[in-house]
């Protein structure tokens, strides 16, 4: 038996037993000393006290509602799916598509967020599709984020890099 429970079930013992009982005796001993007891002793006088009931019949301490489980937020991934790492785009317009998708299938509210170098690109959509136009020549990072509705990122991409190669009719590159 626990210390704890011994404890708590002696006081409870104890509060039955003094609402049990009604009757007091009191004496006086030899050095002037008033001591008071339920059990009689010689030269005691009986004292009737009125004991009041127990405010209710409940428990004397009141149950704790169970602790519920935290629920464990949901670990999202996000990857890049097309183009791939390196690799290199050859488009005069400066175009570059990009597709990518999460893990689990993202809730109603969330969003597709793109950062290219860097900078955050466009709107926030909810997939992951963008399409750039009129891009420099040369490397680019990309990254994809998934953003709750209040634009808070809830997991990114890995960081990807292009290289993205324009070339005029002349043969030379074209763009800055």
């Amino acid at each position: 038996m626990s210390k704890w429970f011994a404890i708590f079930l002696m006081a409870g013992l104890g509060l039955i037993n003094a609402h049990a009982a009604n009757t007091v005796y009191q004496w006086v001993d030899k050095d002037g000393v008033t001591h008071f007891s339920d059990r009689p002793q010689t030269g005691a006088k009986e004292l009737k006290v009125d004991v009041a009931p127990p405010a209710t019949n409940g428990p004397l301490v009141t149950p704790r509602a169970p602790l519920k489980k935290a629920e464990k937020p949901i670990k999202y991934q996000v990857s890049i799916t097309s183009p791939s790492h390196e690799q290199t785009i050859r488009d005069n317009e400066g175009k570059i598509s990009i597709s990518a998708s999460a893990n689990p299938v993202p809730l109603n509210g969330m969003g597709y967020k793109l950062v290219l170098d860097g900078v955050p690109q466009g709107q926030i959509t909810n997939v992951g599709y963008f399409q750039l136009t009129n891009i420099d020549r040369g490397a680019h990072t990309i990254q994809v984020q998934l953003v709750d509705s209040s634009g808070k990122k809830l997991a990114s991409s890995n960081p990807i890099t292009v290289f993205l190669h324009r070339a005029n009719a002349n043969g030379a590159a074209a763009g800055g």
